[in-house]
């Protein structure tokens, strides 16, 4: 297994040892581990809603710029609300 150092934030240091002492996490390796797992969900679930996109442009179906903003703001809502 390879080994980098790195340095944090406070509060990434902070967010780190709390996971740890929560007992969610055995340590901070695994606390990075799975820090990085749901980065790369997110990647990939952000590529596969912009490859839907493509997909629609390429078929001719587009959304007016209102109806675009009034659904982002619904999704920044939802975001916020969990």
């Amino acid at each position: 297994m390879a080994s980098i150092q790195i340095e944090l934030s406070d509060q990434s240091a902070e967010f780190i040892h709390a996971k740890v002492q929560s007992g969610e996490f055995r340590d901070a390796d695994e606390v990075i581990a799975a820090t990085i797992v749901a980065y790369k969900q997110r990647v990939e679930a952000f590529n596969r809603e912009v490859q839907i996109g493509i997909d629609a442009l390429a078929r001719g179906e587009v959304m007016q710029v209102d109806d675009v903003k009034a659904f982002l703001a619904e999704r920044r809502k939802a975001r916020q609300a969990r």
